[in-house]
């Protein structure tokens, strides 16, 4: 059939690849039951009826609307995460962890290769045949730096990211030729769960249906497209809910904080709209006039200074439409000899709507700490403007312990990267048939990202420079041994400290040291 019928729906969208069944690591039916713990079934009947009902009160309604919202399902959760994004403070947040987590080498690689196994990097042959088809997989075809940051990006924000591996159905020996990113709000998937093996994937063509229950079912429905486990990879946060279907993204822990951000810096805006402007204050002298007409009088002085009588010469008509009084209006208001009338006094607004926003700072600083973000980027001093940004201390010596803590997380988040790339590269050697001629296995290598930051060269440095002047306030002492100094505060051994005399010697032949600093 043609393409009007597939948009019609009069033909079942099928885009499963026969060539990816049974592919990469299957379980057996052995594995599966030894991954069957105790009480499992207990387990996946909480997943249908919950953790039982609990009452709300009013208070609890507004927190869980307002605060901290229960969604219906993931396509709400992953809009929301892209919600907060947009917020300025998160999306800079976001762009520094792209920016810090993808690195390139001096010669433009973000990805590379290590192979573990000692007799693959033993045979030359395995080792180069190996590398060079690495970097031609991930530079050549995928060309993998234009993409990398775009699916680091949406993993950051939505929690979790999908691709589509592609490969040409009539040469699947080529392996695969290309990747292509998903929209996560259109993906879905089914799962045991009582092994956790994934069962297949479905892309959802119109909005989001009820998922379907079985892979069967799915295969029923017309808009529903339907993929092998091996053909779709998937990076998620790795932090779930009551099931695995419920995936909580980097964004989770600070979904409150940001609310309650937001709420309180509109508050203020609204405080500052309402009380900040002065007001008029217009005594009105009525005399010894009775209070019923006292109140008349006064009437009819406010209808008269906030009425003024217009003529609008397009249609001749008089009107009497309300004015608000202008500060720089004149009033004329008599007043008797001994000084008794009317008086207009100015009621201050309250300008420190803007000035006294530590609570505002309060809750940011909360949300950069959920974000696991350095607090000594930013600080309440920064924030009001007065402080300059100190990355990493005031010296190139000094690290900060948030700024350690952040460069781990990015790290982590780097491996989770790596180790799809792995199963991706595994998968691409398969086809190929290296990975059956070559028996290989997913601890055969691993594939590593430049690190976020050079903190663990900065300590080792600050620790060595550490140790060299222990060495050096010691050596001269005699009652300690040069050489047992050596061992203890350089780290060397008994081979290292021969290597340094004969590399002395060496030096004095050459003519580097004198007589004198010769060992």
């Amino acid at each position: 059939m043609g393409l009007l019928d597939r948009i019609l729906g009069r033909e079942e969208i099928n885009e499963a690849i026969k060539a990816f069944d049974r592919k990469g690591d299957v379980l057996s039916k052995r594995e599966a039951e030894i991954r069957d713990g105790e009480g499992v079934d207990d387990v996946l009947a909480m997943q249908t009826v919950g953790f039982g009902a609990v009452g709300l009160n009013s208070f609890n309604t507004f927190y869980n609307n307002s605060l901290n919202m229960q969604f219906k399902n993931e396509l709400d959760r992953i809009m929301m995460y892209r919600e907060m994004a947009e917020c300025s403070e998160i999306a800079d947040v976001i762009e520094d962890a792209v920016n810090e987590s993808i690195n390139a080498d001096d010669e433009g690689r973000t990805l590379h290769l290590n192979i573990l196994d000692k007799t693959l990097k033993e045979n030359e042959n395995i080792a180069n045949t190996l590398r060079k088809e690495f970097y031609n997989f991930f530079y050549n075809k995928l060309n993998i730096n234009t993409k990398l940051e775009d699916m680091y990006r949406t993993y950051m924000i939505d929690g979790r990211m999908f691709y589509e591996r592609i490969i040409d159905e009539k040469h699947k020996s080529q392996g695969i030729q290309n990747i292509k990113k998903l929209p996560t709000e259109t993906m879905d998937f089914q799962y045991d769960p009582r092994t956790g093996e994934m069962m297949a994937y479905f892309q959802y063509l119109a909005g989001r249906p009820v998922r379907p229950k079985t892979v069967e079912e799915a295969e029923k429905a017309k808009d529903v497209v339907i993929f092998y486990p091996e053909q779709i990879g998937m990076i998620n946060y790795n932090v779930f809910g009551r099931t695995k279907y419920e995936m909580l993204g980097y964004l989770e822990k600070a979904k409150i904080p940001y609310n309650q951000l937001k709420l309180l810096e509109t508050s203020v805006i609204i405080y500052r709209i309402i009380r900040a402007p002065e007001r008029l204050v217009f005594k009105i002298d009525t005399g010894n006039m009775p209070r019923d007409k006292a109140m008349k009088f006064v009437e009819k002085i406010k209808e008269k200074m906030t009425k003024k009588q217009t003529y609008d010469s397009k249609t001749g008509a008089l009107s009497q439409d309300p004015e608000i009084v202008s500060m720089l209006e004149n009033y004329y208001l008599p007043q008797s000899a001994d000084g008794r009338g009317s008086q207009i006094e100015t009621v201050g607004g309250n300008s420190a709507g803007f000035s006294e926003l530590d609570d505002i700072y309060y809750f940011a600083r909360k949300m950069f700490r959920a974000l696991k973000y350095p607090l000594s980027r930013i600080n309440a001093e920064q924030e009001k403007g007065e402080g300059n940004i100190l990355f990493g201390g005031n010296s190139t010596a000094e690290i900060s312990r948030d700024e350690v803590k952040w460069a781990k997380f990015l790290e982590r988040q780097q491996k989770r990267f790596c180790d799809e790339f792995r199963d991706l590269f595994l998968l691409h050697l398969e086809f190929k048939g290296l990975k059956k001629q070559y028996n290989l296995l997913k601890k055969s290598f691993n594939i590593f990202m430049e690190p976020p930051s050079n903190y663990k060269e900065q300590m080792a440095q600050n620790l060595q420079e550490t140790r060299f002047n222990n060495y050096t306030v010691l050596a001269d002492r005699p009652e300690f041994s040069q050489y047992w100094l050596m061992q203890k505060y350089l780290h060397m051994d008994a081979e290292d400290i021969q290597e340094n005399i004969e590399g002395l010697k060496k030096d004095k032949e050459l003519g580097l040291k004198s007589e004198e600093d010769a060992y």
